[in-house]
């Protein structure tokens, strides 16, 4: 028998991955963007591939730049959101392909870039900001440039544009000189101009009858915002907004100059863009998405609360019926909750003419399921296959389905249905072959196992062990703990953490286990264990680790005298707490990690993250924060630290990990700190990502099987 191949860090990077995909109106083709390496540039490219399920072939669209967006517009004409490479300063554009051959079709050139957009009538919808509002000239040359902290007003700008317009003006563009263009209008509209204030648009949902759009907002762009939402719906006819707009803006320049006055009146006149109507619905209200026939909305909502750790549901409002009251706070009990056999946290819902479809975490499964609107919920058979839910899935109005999906013995594949949801064989056909590249390749065996916590609760987790296992040899052990809480690692054979931050197919070729916990506050559990953490953070967490240990042990299969964590975000604050407070741990790894919740109140960007998960304000009782703070054991702490963490991250501010590094410096415990130039929360650099698991791989070798540690050595790791 051959030995396989173990991979390295830089073969599993380069690896890539499909990362988003959509599916055509009649379902026989889907467009999927492939993420791949670009290493001397160091960046990740994003490319569109089309596959032709009649044709049976795949074949590149886009051979430049990165693409973050794809929509169908028919069935032979795509449209992408794309920002190319040399055009730095203009960011992501609107392209389309005709007949999915070809140069792309250049849409807009919205100053600084656009950030989505969606299909509307006979043009798309696409959400920016408006450079106006965004750059505030007049500011700047008077005071010079400074923030309002959590008080500066929103530039979030909701446009559309006519493509047949705006087709010609760019064709009458190439046939006139520079000053005769002045004299010609672009076919764009600002929709949300009808708004009273500068809102931040979160969202926004265009109605499938193309006369209505309805809107989910926020007082602000900073998150501190995030209770402060708002509803709203644009009733519009599109063809006749664009063309009053154009008439109006052609009679203006028609007009001397002696009539600007009168203009500027005429200018505030916006009855042509349609009406705006405010929904009265309870704040942290969503619109999901409308029916196929446009009278009803799907919603979601927390009914209890909305606490951060409160579970959401799907909810159906019937306008037809009850139009006459959205603008009542009467209107939420004519909310209709679909998805109450659940108790899970539905994702990604979609409203198509055979059902609503949405995805949820279940255990270490995720699963694509649909529900009528009286609530049955039907879960679709993906034979065997766990849905890559944080990718999401596509489904056509016609009910044919494309999803991303893997399994304990596969990597990620990209399937799509032959059959519409209507049936209960739905005829899965893999569009990728990603497997057939990685099948030499070492991965170990995972599998899902369960265990009771120091209070009774049900863990589980998902263990990776060598491929040559031995149950009667103990082996070291390593934890990765995910981030959130609300978040869960599901029973797949490579996830990407596992390639751009911890190296766990590295470890099992080199005799460690890894185990991922699904700790309290993980999703895919229900309510009550979302909230299990509440009031006991890292606490409670450190119940699930060690009782993780202590079930292992048993088992005869781990060294409890090598034993490390690892986590990023929320997984790297766990890891810092049970370095401080646990003697149990030979070594941790912390990836942007909280030290102390009062450092962490007073500086990231959702300040209600601790006020509701530590019930209150450290201003005022400082009790809690000090309990589950990593920081609170500093004078006990022995275990080194690997500490990781992005430069301008938000989330967890960079003083947590200087905190915890001159914290534990002063009391002779050995720390590294690695600071990521340039980076925020995520890392997202392909070299920088190449560094990040390096440094864990070459720090848990060190601790745990006793290899040399030189984290700055730039040579690639032994096979």
């Amino acid at each position: 028998m051959s030995t396989k191949h173990k991979p390295s860090t830089t073969e599993l990077i380069t690896l890539g991955f499909t990362t988003n995909a959509k599916i055509s109106p009649t379902g026989d083709k889907v467009a999927f963007i492939s993420m791949k390496p670009d290493w001397n540039k160091n960046q990740y490219e994003r490319l569109c591939f089309i596959n032709d399920k009649n044709e049976d072939k795949t074949y590149q669209l886009t051979r430049s730049g990165s693409v973050s967006q794809i929509e169908w517009i028919n069935n032979d004409s795509i449209a992408i959101l794309k920002h190319e490479a040399n055009e730095k300063e203009s960011g992501n554009q609107i392209y389309i392909f005709d007949n999915l051959i070809g140069e792309p079709w250049k849409v807009t050139n919205h100053k600084n870039g656009i950030k989505n957009f969606k299909l509307f009538a006979q043009g798309l919808l696409y959400l920016a900001k408006n450079p106006d509002k965004h750059e505030k000239k007049d500011r700047k040359n008077k005071f010079g440039s400074y923030v309002y902290f959590e008080h500066e007003k929103s530039a979030s700008a909701l446009y559309f544009v006519d493509l047949e317009k705006m087709f010609v003006y760019q064709k009458e563009k190439k046939n006139k000189t520079e000053d005769e263009t002045k004299d010609l209008v672009k076919p764009i509209i600002e929709l949300s101009k009808l708004l009273e204030e500068p809102l931040s648009i979160l969202n926004y949902i265009p109605s499938k009858q193309n006369d209505a759009i309805f809107l989910n907002c926020r007082l602000r762009d900073d998150l501190v915002y995030i209770s402060e939402t708002s509803n709203y719906c644009i009733k519009i006819d599109p063809k006749k907004a664009i063309d009053i707009y154009l008439s109006k803006k052609k009679e203006k320049k028609d007009k001397n100059k002696k009539d600007k006055e009168e203009d500027k009146k005429e200018e505030e006149d916006l009855s042509y863009l349609g009406e705006i109507q405010k929904y009265a619905f309870p704040k942290e209200t969503y619109v999901i998405d409308s029916s196929p026939k446009g009278t009803k909305l799907l919603i979601s909502m927390n009914e209890r609360d909305n606490m951060f750790y409160t579970q959401g549901d799907y909810w159906i409002l019937d306008l037809a019926k009850w139009e006459d009251l959205v603008e009542s706070e009467e209107i939420a009990d004519k909310f209709v909750k679909i998805t109450s056999e659940l108790d899970r946290i539905p994702f990604g819902g979609k409203w198509v003419s055979d059902g609503i479809v949405f995805s949820y975490a279940d255990g270490t499964k995720s699963k694509i399921a649909k529900t009528t609107e009286t609530g049955k919920i039907t879960v679709l058979d993906l034979e065997g296959y766990i849905h890559k839910m944080y990718s999401g899935f596509d489904i056509s109005q016609s009910g044919y389905l494309c999803f991303l999906g893997n399994t304990a013995k596969k990597i990620t594949e990209l399937f799509v249905t032959g059959k519409s949801i209507k049936s209960s064989n739905l005829e899965l056909k893999q569009i990728t072959n990603h497997n057939d590249e990685v099948k030499t390749w070492d991965f170990g065996t995972i599998e899902t196992i369960r265990w009771k916590s120091k209070d009774g609760t049900e863990i589980e987790g998902v263990l990776r062990k060598p491929s040559n296992f031995d149950p009667k040899k103990k082996y070291p052990l390593a934890f990765i703990i995910h981030g959130g809480p609300q978040s869960f690692d599901p029973e797949s054979l490579l996830e990407y953490s596992e390639v751009l931050y911890y190296p766990s197919v590295q470890f099992a070729n080199k005799g460690i286990l890894t185990l991922k916990v699904n700790y309290r506050g993980s999703i895919g559990k229900g309510q009550a264990f979302l909230e299990l953490n509440k009031d006991n953070l890292g606490v409670g967490d450190l119940w699930d680790l060690e009782s993780a240990i202590d079930y292992l042990d048993k088992k005869g299969i781990i060294d409890t005298s090598k034993i490390g964590c690892m986590g990023w975000s929320q997984g790297g604050y766990i890891s810092a707490f049970i370095g401080l407070h646990s003697k149990r741990f030979t070594a941790v790894s912390v990836g942007a990690g909280i030290a102390d919740w009062y450092t962490y109140h007073i500086c990231n960007d959702i300040p209600q993250f601790t006020t509701h998960y530590l019930s209150g304000s450290p201003f005022r009782d400082r009790e809690l924060y000090e309990k589950t703070a990593p920081i609170s054991k500093i004078k006990e702490a022995q275990t080194p630290m690997l500490i990781q963490h992005g430069e301008v991250d938000l989330r967890v501010p960079v003083a947590n990990a200087k905190e915890l590094y001159r914290g534990l410096k002063e009391m002779n415990v050995h720390v590294e700190l690695f600071i990521y130039s340039g980076m925020g929360h995520p890392i997202t650099k392909p070299r920088e990502n190449r560094a990040i698991v390096h440094q864990n791989l070459n720090w848990f070798s060190h601790y745990l099987i006793g290899e040399e540690l030189d984290l700055l050595d730039e040579k690639e790791e032994e096979n």
